[in-house]
């Protein structure tokens, strides 16, 4: 009966933990499908919260990835210049943006950035789970130690 019970558990919290992991399809007005998902928290401090997700073209397969930022202390900034992401592998990732703005997500003023992920970007990310993440907020590195999520894209990737 305990064997059971734990087996129902693991099922039940792997099936709970997938279900944020929800792919989503816009059809945009420009005749782009696009497939994404609601931005995960990687990275949580008293001052910034840091959330991403992967988007797909359908038509030509290409992913963007996609930074949000809330400012915890502080008005949002627009971020500026690449996002750099550092792996548990050995090669560091510099992102060049497509690009950045304020928006609102739920009553809150965020900043959001998109990525274009190159080949050997999308095999580094699918392959290792995150440990960093630093961005440019006006001419200043904010560097974000990631704490939660960490194989947040590896999940997403493993989906689309």
């Amino acid at each position: 009966m305990k064997n059971n019970l734990i087996l129902l558990f693991l099922i039940f919290s792997n099936l709970s933990l997938f279900g944020q992991y929800n792919v989503k399809t816009v059809n945009r007005p420009d005749g782009i499908t696009l497939k994404y998902f609601n931005p995960i928290p990687v990275a949580i401090t008293k001052t910034h919260e840091v959330g991403l997700s992967i988007y797909k073209s359908v038509e030509n397969s290409s992913y963007l990835l996609s930074v949000t930022v809330l400012f915890k202390s502080t008005n949002p900034k627009e971020l500026k210049g690449n996002l750099l992401i550092q792996t548990t592998g050995n090669k560091g990732i510099s992102l060049k943006p497509v690009m950045h703005k304020l928006i609102n997500i739920n009553g809150k003023n965020v900043a959001s950035s998109m990525f274009l992920l190159s080949k050997r970007d999308v095999q580094e990310l699918n392959l290792k789970p995150l440990k960093l993440v630093s961005f440019y907020v006006n001419s200043l590195i904010v560097g974000l130690t990631v704490n939660k999520n960490k194989d947040v894209l590896i999940k997403e990737f493993s989906l689309l």
